[in-house]
């Protein structure tokens, strides 16, 4: 599941002691993000969840991604 690669990512990032390789994971993370939202989208697109729910999720992970955009920045590359 695309979500658990989030996740995973950045776990396999921050245990290294280079930044430039955490940045690295954090940007792999990110684009995990866009794969869930992916998905959610053509599980609404199926009508397995509504578009509210859908938007929600939506707004949600590109918060995140803003987040990781934001701390991968701060980071020594």
């Amino acid at each position: 599941m695309a979500l658990n690669s989030i996740v995973l990512n950045i776990a396999e990032g921050s245990a290294d002691n280079s930044d430039v390789e955490f940045a690295r994971f954090l940007g792999i993370s990110m684009r995990s993000v866009y794969e869930t939202v992916a998905g959610f989208d053509l599980a609404a697109l199926y009508k397995y969840i509504d578009e509210d729910l859908n938007q929600s999720i939506e707004d949600k992970a590109y918060a995140l991604v803003k987040q990781l955009a934001s701390f991968r920045n701060k980071l020594k590359t």
